[in-house]
């Protein structure tokens, strides 16, 4: 797999709300820089979860943690799921983001690394006719900051559609 890029200035969230509120802006910015009428579903996935960030963590306490968020895009009729997955990947080339496809995930697919740490990635369904998947991950926090109860909307819709 190639090397992911390093985040040049990350931002470690000092708590799980800020977390949320980052990975939910980069989602907006996403939807509302896709074609008029594109969504994002997560209410067939977690939504957002916490997952841990070092697997060989002794303690004591809870172990490091990230905060990513699972959805599925879904363009208006016309628009082809490998048609938005494009798309996406040159929306974040715009923001000045490094982006790639990279081996060892359905393709087509673009990963996203901003310098702040968190990552964007969206990837190709199979079979190939079914709705792309885009996640955000924030970079890791202390675990002592997890909290499970914060909501998180389970579809987002476009504030300010691109056109």
């Amino acid at each position: 797999m190639e090397p992911t890029p390093t985040a040049s200035s990350p931002k470690i969230p000092r708590s799980q709300q800020e977390a949320q509120d980052m990975v939910l802006q980069y989602l907006q910015k996403t939807v509302d820089g896709l074609p008029a009428g594109t969504l994002l579903d997560g209410t067939d996935t977690i939504g957002g979860s916490n997952l841990p960030c070092d697997d060989n963590y002794m303690g004591p306490g809870p172990g490091p943690t990230e905060y990513s968020a699972r959805t599925h895009v879904i363009g208006p009729a016309g628009i082809t799921p490998a048609d938005l997955i494009t798309r996406t990947g040159d929306l974040w080339r715009s923001w000045g983001i490094p982006v790639m496809e990279r081996n060892g995930f359905e393709k087509p697919n673009r990963f996203a690394f901003p310098t702040d740490g968190y990552g964007l990635q969206i990837e190709a369904a199979y079979p190939a006719n079914y709705s792309p998947t885009l996640t955000v991950i924030s970079p890791c926090f202390s675990g002592d900051l997890r909290k499970d109860d914060l909501l998180f909307p389970k579809v987002i819709h476009q504030t300010s559609p691109a056109g």
